[in-house]
């Protein structure tokens, strides 16, 4: 076991008592001698797990809970009592407690018994977050490049209209597509095609840089949203981007190839301020470059290439 147990008791001989027995169980244990040396345990050691003395000195054991859940922490707490202050550990449910136990405590088992569960019962709510989160990350990335996905693209646009529109920025957005993609897959197979798409959104994110956003537009398309960007520093971005991609070799189970990409861009708020306006510009920028031979960016009606 590696979790994390912190003990908070004024009486030595409980102290050693209970780190024993949940050593020999396989716990890790750190200890606090009252509860305001145990907040500073528990804020320095992160426990897994924490057991408290109900009356100790400069802090009592309520007062450590208020003070493990005002600190925003999901750690539970198991509250040791003796027989005259039930009715305090009965407060101390009500105030988040997860159990409390009798002192002394006689039947080892039952301690054992009591952090076991709320061990097991952390272990799986530590799953089921990383799960959750693991699901609304594939909610907004793409399967295959790992990207933001369309979803994701609509909700980042509409984030930052209204964002540069209330503080008067510029930002830029701009639609890339794979110049003769199909010929890729015809010619190296789809196994290939997926690697060239997976690596191209490896070469866009570092090319660009750390406040631009790269997305799976769809098929061979991607959208990189350029906050706080000006026309001329989009101009010398997509430059940086072209020449990232036309350099490399695309690599993958004895097949090389190298491509191109063809860029069409829109500016906000000098061409559009609506979504629908920015991308529908964008889009036609893009098939003008296409239509003039591709590996090429334009920017109202400016060829770069």
């Amino acid at each position: 076991m590696n979790e994390k147990i912190l003990i908070i008791d004024d009486e030595a001989e409980i102290l050693e008592l209970l780190t024993e027995v949940l050593q020999e169980e396989g716990y890790k244990v750190v200890k606090a001698g009252d509860g305001m040396e145990g907040l500073e345990v528990f804020q320095s050691e992160t426990p897994d797990l924490v057991i408290t003395d109900v009356k100790m000195p400069r802090k009592d054991g309520l007062e450590v809970l208020k003070g493990i859940k005002d600190s925003g922490s999901d750690v539970d707490v198991i509250i040791l009592t003796g027989h005259s202050d039930e009715a305090t550990a009965i407060e101390c449910l009500r105030s988040g407690a997860y159990d409390y136990l009798l002192k002394p405590v006689e039947d080892v088992e039952v301690l054992l018994t009591a952090v076991n569960r709320a061990i097991h019962k952390r272990n799986l709510e530590i799953k089921n977050k990383r799960l959750i989160e693991q699901l609304e990350e594939m909610a907004i990335r793409d399967s295959l490049t790992g990207l933001y996905n369309f979803r994701q693209l609509q909700a980042f646009l509409d984030d930052e209209l209204i964002r540069s529109e209330r503080y008067g920025h510029a930002f830029c957005l701009l639609v890339i597509d794979i110049d003769h993609f199909k010929a890729i897959n015809d010619t190296h197979g789809h196994q290939f095609g997926d690697h060239v798409l997976k690596k191209l959104g490896e070469i866009m994110s570092k090319a660009c840089r750390s406040t631009d956003r790269v997305f799976r537009y769809g098929g061979e398309e991607f959208v990189i949203i350029m906050p706080e960007t000006g026309d001329d520093e989009a101009v010398v971005a997509v430059h940086r981007l072209m020449d990232a991609v036309r350099s490399h070799t695309f690599v993958s189970d004895e097949q090389r190839a190298k491509i191109t990409v063809s860029i069409g861009g829109a500016s906000f708020p000098f061409q559009s301020i609506d979504k629908v306006g920015l991308i529908k510009l964008a889009d036609q920028a893009l098939y003008r470059a296409k239509e003039m031979g591709r590996n090429r960016f334009i920017l109202k009606e400016v060829i770069h290439e």
